[in-house]
């Protein structure tokens, strides 16, 4: 019992967290109520009105109180921090058998006023550990690959068992999972995990659930896919390594290289306007824009067959020339330096400009493509000028 509880709750921190933490719809994804651990949720204010906060708790399948729960709604001052347990918010109690799953909160009011929350959950000896509240939008994990690096699993004391969980956000969702070798190779079998709206799943011993061959394992990669026939929902898959004898463990959200957000984008690339027309080019000036995050390393080209009679240069928000020129249609990986140097340390908008080399007398159309760290948005078409500058 002890075990499967430990494991419950070492679902924890799973997500990547973010300084950017505000936001008028956060989940949560793991609070807890047993005869063993308990969670204080904490809900800041920072509007200037007062904020109402609606929780609803959703406990995973096979918990005494599974599904929706809606609890008591929070009025949080500006500027104040309101808490509370699932017992006293949620009615919730403690009990021989785990109570466990997701939190949402949703700031009503009429006007948004961004609210950020963390749940602290610790045994009664006060060991445990805290789960950030994640702003709704951010859990977007989809179509591509997630994935959880540095499974393990070892028999000799203290032992280590790793655990995985996929959670569901506001619709249902079919995700496909399954381990590999530090190298890419697969253990045991793929597996298909199906979850209804608001759904937590729990895994436990992964390396088992798949069937991997008996022994130790180490520097092991989940991989999550969202395999959805008819959309692509938002899911949150994440894992953690539990250690046997005290139950210690860390929290690992499955990562993606490419996300479903087109808001950061590591490759973007653009071939139309935002109307769907082809871009193209006769003379004049082609002008796009990119929201990129320094400091960063970033690369542009433009595609197609035309580009060696096009040319492109690259400038921050105030004009300064960051890369490229006349005659210049590509420039590989240049630094963006600190963020104090661009827009007064302000992430803001980077305009790409495309022109012609010499007097063409029949358009062209190209594309252009830009590559970065943090991830941008593909090249927005912004305008065209008449006249060139470079």
């Amino acid at each position: 019992m002890y075990c499967l509880l430990a494991a419950a709750l070492l679902s924890g921190n799973a997500l990547a967290q973010s300084a950017d933490g505000y936001g008028t719809i956060l989940r949560l994804p793991l609070v807890v109520n047993s005869s063993t651990y308990s969670s204080t949720i904490f809900v800041r204010n920072a509007g200037t009105a007062t904020a109402s906060v609606k929780v609803t708790y959703y406990g995973a399948p096979g918990t005494p109180f599974a599904g929706e729960r809606p609890c008591t709604t929070l009025s949080v001052a500006p500027n104040a921090v309101a808490s509370g347990n699932l017992a006293d918010l949620c009615a919730v109690p403690a009990g021989a058998a785990s109570n466990y799953g997701q939190v949402a909160l949703v700031e009503q009011s009429a006007a948004n006023i961004p609210i950020t929350a963390y749940s602290r959950i610790q045994s009664f000896a006060g060991v445990g550990f805290s789960v950030e509240g994640f702003k709704i939008g951010s859990l977007g994990s989809g179509a591509n690959d997630s994935i959880v690096t540095g499974l393990r699993r070892q028999a000799a004391a203290p032992g280590y068992q790793s655990n995985c969980f996929v959670a569901s956000i506001n619709e249902p969702v079919q995700v496909t999972w399954q381990l590999r070798d530090a190298s890419g190779s697969q253990l045991g079998n793929q597996q298909v995990t199906n979850l209804s709206a608001n759904e937590t799943v729990r895994i436990l011993d992964v390396f088992s659930a798949v069937g991997a061959p008996a022994g130790d394992y180490s520097n092991v990669q989940a991989t999550f896919r969202g395999t959805t026939a008819t959309a692509n929902p938002a899911f949150a898959a994440y894992c953690t390594t539990q250690e046997n004898a005290t139950f210690d463990g860390d929290f690992r959200i499955a990562k993606t290289a490419d996300p479903q957000d087109d808001r950061s984008k590591k490759i973007g690339t653009s071939s139309s306007s935002a109307l769907g027309t082809l871009l193209g080019l006769l003379s004049g000036q082609d002008r796009f824009g990119l929201y990129l995050q320094a400091p960063d390393y970033v690369s542009c080209r433009i595609d197609g067959t035309g580009a060696p009679q096009l040319e492109m240069r690259l400038e921050d928000p105030q004009g300064n020339v960051i890369a490229g020129g006349n005659n210049i249609s590509s420039f590989q990986k240049v630094y963006l330096g600190e963020r104090s140097t661009h827009n007064n340390g302000v992430n803001g908008l980077y305009v790409l400009k495309v022109e012609s080399r010499n007097l063409l007398s029949l358009m062209i159309n190209y594309g252009v493509t830009c590559e970065t760290g943090n991830g941008a948005n593909p090249p927005l078409f912004i305008g065209h000028a008449i006249a060139e500058e470079f």
